[in-house]
């Protein structure tokens, strides 16, 4: 493979230190472009910014949580700015009820009692049981100190309200690979099985119920990414 670049977008309160564990496996021929979601923007204004930093013709998108909502977001709309799209435990539609209520909930603890940052039993929660080693919740817990307060503020205050991007991505013919765990209760699972069926677009499941995935499962990761950019209509 020649040298490519891909351009990846973290999760909620996740930095470029989510890629860490995996660019250490990549090899010298992928080289991945961290992609700061900007603070205090809608969707719209995210992506417009994003479109002015990368300034390329084409590229390689891949996302992670809300960065994987973020890329395909992204591509519907400049499609012509997406060579393929890779997402990662997200299902780009909108966030359920019960979700909104609970980031309302927190976001008036934090107006009226102030942010003591992210446990270890909730970072714990995020991974799956065989993957809660000391190293993986630290990590989680550094990148939520690196990002602070007002950063989560931003994320819960204007990342929230989402739409269904299925009918727009189904629309692009454009090749898509989503990577998720099967029991993830952090996305719709729904959302894969009515009316996603599409030569291009690649569902590739896993067992278990890890969400943070690219740090619990680095090398699955890392293969993943090099089939796709390789053969990204390869069905699994």
């Amino acid at each position: 493979m020649n040298s490519v670049k891909v351009y990846v977008i973290a999760g909620t309160m996740c930095n470029e230190k989510i890629w860490r564990i995996a660019k250490t496996k990549l090899g010298p021929n992928i080289q991945f472009e961290h992609l700061e979601i900007p603070q205090n923007m809608t969707f719209d204004e995210i992506c417009i910014q994003l479109n002015e930093i990368i300034g390329e013709q084409k590229i390689n998108l891949l996302g992670f949580s809300l960065g994987g909502y973020i890329a395909a977001y992204f591509s519907v709309l400049f499609p012509t700015k997406v060579s393929k799209l890779f997402v990662v435990s997200n299902s780009p539609t909108i966030l359920p009820e019960k979700e909104l209520q609970q980031r309302k909930q927190v976001l008036a603890f934090i107006q009226n009692f102030g942010y003591r940052g992210l446990s270890a039993e909730l970072a714990a929660s995020l991974l799956e049981c065989t993957s809660r080693k000391p190293s993986l919740i630290t990590l989680l817990q550094e990148m939520d100190r690196d990002l602070g307060t007002d950063e989560l503020i931003s994320q819960y205050t204007y990342t929230s309200q989402r739409r269904c991007l299925k009918a727009n991505l189904l629309a692009l013919k454009l090749p898509i690979v989503f990577w998720f765990s099967r029991s993830d209760a952090l996305i719709n699972h729904n959302w894969f099985f009515n009316g996603i069926d599409s030569p291009f677009i690649n569902l590739v499941i896993r067992e278990g119920s890890g969400h943070m995935l690219p740090i619990e499962q680095p090398d699955e990761f890392v293969h993943l990414v090099g089939v796709w950019l390789q053969h990204s209509q390869t069905k699994s």
